[in-house]
């Protein structure tokens, strides 16, 4: 009966999401980008990064077990660029990567680590005027598979008005799929579009919304479709988007700014949490050759949860009257991943999750269950048809694994 239960969730999950399939992403990917690398005058300003500087990420990451975890990509955002040759080819900065990407490249995947590469669809990148791919999409797909590159991110400055985003970024898939070398495709055209309703067919990610702020909440503005940048807008907006992902295409909410002094260590588990439940990759945008504030990212049981072979996303189930919210994914062992959220500024919340209510395709055969948390890593026992966390204080998670008995 158990195993019946699981191909029937299989198949419900499964049928409602249909993949662009080139073998990559069957679950989230995990990694590390030079977006908010420090360039010595101002964090997360001008997308500073090296050949020096990425060999050290390289190094720390095959050692400081971040790459047993899962963490593989180490991909360049805007900063790698430089001029075109004279035959229209992209090259590297040389101030930069004196060696060039082919070599950089080759590093990486002698550390069994995994390289990235940004692009943009326009003529221009969004920093650095560098160029952008429009005019050389196949130019550049080739010239990227000629270098051994894995993964590669496609932003949307200087768009050309001539095209929707849609028809630009499926010029691309195309592309890539004519080297006959596989590439994990990022689209990054901040969810104005609606990616999620069209993205499943043209890439394995794409972003939901603007830039992640590593702050909790921001207005809405600028480069924004009109949910704010900070980690609950963001988390508010993951509401409802479940349905449009699933393995090999996955919703971006973006990267993850774990330790960033400002946010404290609830938020930073909340952030955690939610890239995991949501089945979002993880891709981390601050320094992990220190991670001393970044224990969160070494969660095993919270990584475990991201990287289910079923790839059902996670999604919220309940809303309650004092703020407090209960989202829930199941997961293959026949369990389910749980968050207890209080998004409140001020005051905490106290959540009670019922199985049959909350918990999507619950076995309603099943009234008791085992409850663990997953950040506490204990067991807490076992509860018949609820849980209830107490006085959740705000912007903070209950992450728990619930099991029937």
């Amino acid at each position: 009966m158990k195993h019946l239960l699981l191909l029937l969730l299989v198949a419900l999950f499964a049928a409602s999401v249909v993949c662009w399939n080139n073998g990559l992403g069957k679950t989230p990917p995990m990694g590390w980008t030079t977006w908010c690398t420090d360039n010595d005058i101002i964090p997360c300003y001008d997308d500073f990064c090296n050949e020096a500087e990425i060999k050290s990420v390289a190094d720390a990451m095959a050692s400081n077990g971040l790459r047993e975890l899962g963490y593989k990509y180490l991909n360049l955002d805007d900063c790698w660029a430089g001029p075109r040759d004279k035959y229209g080819n992209v090259t590297a900065d040389p101030s930069r990567f004196p060696s060039g990407i082919k070599a950089l490249v080759d590093y990486l995947h002698s550390k069994g680590l995994l390289f990235g590469l940004y692009t943009d669809v326009g003529n221009f990148t969004c920093r650095g005027n560098r160029p952008g791919s429009w005019g050389h999409y196949q130019q550049d797909a080739d010239t990227y598979a000629s270098w051994g590159v894995d993964y590669v991110k496609m932003d949307w400055c200087d768009h050309p008005g001539s095209h929707t985003a849609p028809q630009l970024y499926a010029m691309m898939r195309d592309a890539l799929n004519k080297t006959g070398h596989p590439m994990f495709f990022s689209v990054c055209e901040w969810g104005l579009y609606e990616p999620w309703t069209w993205g499943a067919k043209t890439a394995n990610t794409w972003r939901i919304g603007p830039d992640h702020l590593p702050l909790w909440w921001t207005p809405a503005f600028g480069q924004d479709p009109g949910q704010g940048q900070g980690t609950s807008n963001i988390i508010e907006h993951m509401a409802g988007l479940s349905q449009y992902a699933g393995p090999g295409a996955w919703n971006d909410p973006d990267f993850l700014m774990t330790g960033y002094f400002w946010f404290s260590d609830a938020e930073m588990q909340t952030e955690f949490s939610f890239w995991c439940l949501a089945a979002a990759p993880l891709i981390v945008a601050t320094d992990v050759r220190v991670l001393s504030n970044k224990q969160v990212l070494l969660n095993k049981e919270a990584i475990a949860v991201n990287q289910d072979k079923w790839g059902i996303p996670g999604d919220r189930y309940g809303n309650q009257s004092d703020g407090g919210e209960i989202w829930a994914r199941p997961l293959s062992d026949g369990t389910w991943a749980v968050i207890l959220y209080c998004p409140n500024f001020f005051d905490s919340a106290t959540i009670t999750v019922e199985w049959a209510k909350h918990l999507p395709k619950w076995p309603a055969s099943k009234t008791s269950a085992k409850v663990r948390d997953l950040w506490l890593h204990q067991d807490l026992g076992t509860y018949q048809t609820s849980f209830t966390g107490q006085d959740i204080e705000p912007h903070a998670v209950l992450f728990l694994k619930v099991t029937p008995v």
